[in-house]
């Protein structure tokens, strides 16, 4: 009896736990503002969200991963097309890994499933992921999730998930060390199914236990995951910056799926070798500049007439200060010899006129 209580105790206390967070996560998602933090980099990647990465850091291992998200209302493809997209919280990368999330898939025919599941690679490859009945109609659109994966000993791993109605709680074994965390959100990753248009997904309390040290998400070496098509060209969900509170950020959809817009060319770098292009300039602009050179240049045209007219008038001689000598009885002052008409001097001496 000792032992089973041991066993049931950790579960117990998660769950409390879980529950707990699920009511304050409601709240503070209410309240939550988005700016940017600290992220070390942005991949393109087959899923949309936020990842740890310690795969280069041995020492430095996971052994738990905590989120709370709401369902998306998934909306029904116009053609005949299916169309699936999950929610997950998973430690563990590749073919090594554990993870824990709800589904919803929209069938041709407008009906969408709303499903949760878990997976354990490789100790269960060939039944993962396995739906979990026990929360069969308690993961509807518009519910809130909190969901865990724990490590408790060695080689054991408890996952939880809660609901408003429910519960759902299990032990796992799996041996191998894990160096990974991601909050995502994804489609099948060979392509052969849309992504689901789920509008967007909000995680928050994202935190990570490493070397048993319960951490928010903004805290730890987080990379933001932006999730493309195979070709590695089309944006299909895209990933914003973690919140304020430091442990929220929000996934968008985008598209189901290729062909993606193409994007416009970018303007040329200007150079030495290159004439720059004319400057175009407002219609109404041209007009007020047009008016205005206008409207100097007589201006200036009028003032240089005007100089010009008044320099004119200084080059020609006037009566008053050249008078003519146009009398013939002009005598010179020495011979007392008759001038010429307009003469000052004498011809025959050279002194001045009388």
């Amino acid at each position: 009896m000792t032992s089973v209580l041991h066993l049931a105790l950790p579960k117990l206390y998660s769950l409390v736990i879980l529950s707990v967070l699920l009511i304050s996560s409601g709240i503070a998602s209410l309240t939550t503002q988005r700016v940017f933090a600290p992220t070390i980099k942005t991949l393109r990647s087959s899923e949309a969200g936020y990842k740890i990465d310690y795969t280069n850091k041995t020492s430095l291992n996971v052994e738990g991963i905590l989120g709370f998200w709401t369902v998306p209302i998934i909306r029904v493809p116009n053609a005949s097309d299916v169309s699936l997209v999950f929610e997950s919280l998973t430690v563990g990368f590749g073919a090594d890994y554990i993870s824990i999330g709800t589904s919803q898939f929209a069938e041709s025919n407008g009906t969408v499933k709303y499903r949760a599941f878990y997976a354990n690679l490789p100790e269960n490859t060939s039944q993962s992921p396995v739906r979990i009945t026990d929360l069969n109609g308690m993961v509807g659109p518009g519910t809130r999730i909190g969901a865990q994966i724990l490590k408790i000993a060695s080689d054991t791993w408890e996952i939880d998930m809660i609901t408003p109605q429910t519960s759902f709680s299990l032990n796992l074994v799996h041996a191998s060390s894990l160096h990974v965390a991601q909050w995502l959100v994804q489609s099948l990753t060979d392509g052969s199914v849309p992504l689901a248009n789920f509008n967007f997904v909000s995680f928050d309390h994202a935190n990570a236990t490493i070397n048993g040290v319960s951490t928010r998400l903004n805290l730890l070496d987080n990379e933001r995951l932006r999730l493309f098509d195979q070709s590695n060209n089309c944006n299909l969900a895209d990933t914003e910056s973690i919140t304020a509170s430091g442990d929220s950020f929000t996934v968008d959809f985008v598209r189901a799926a290729p062909p993606c817009p193409v994007p416009q060319a970018l303007p040329q770098v200007q150079t030495q070798n290159q004439t720059k292009p004319p400057q175009i300039i407002n219609d109404s602009l041209t007009i007020l500049l047009a008016a205005g050179g206008f409207l100097v240049a007589g201006v200036v045209i009028t003032i240089l007439s005007a100089a010009l007219i008044s320099a004119r008038r200084k080059n020609i001689p006037s009566e008053s200060t050249t008078p003519a000598l146009t009398s013939m009885n002009a005598l010179c002052k020495k011979c007392s010899s008759t001038l010429k008409p307009n003469a000052r001097f004498c011809d025959n001496c050279g002194q001045a006129v009388l």
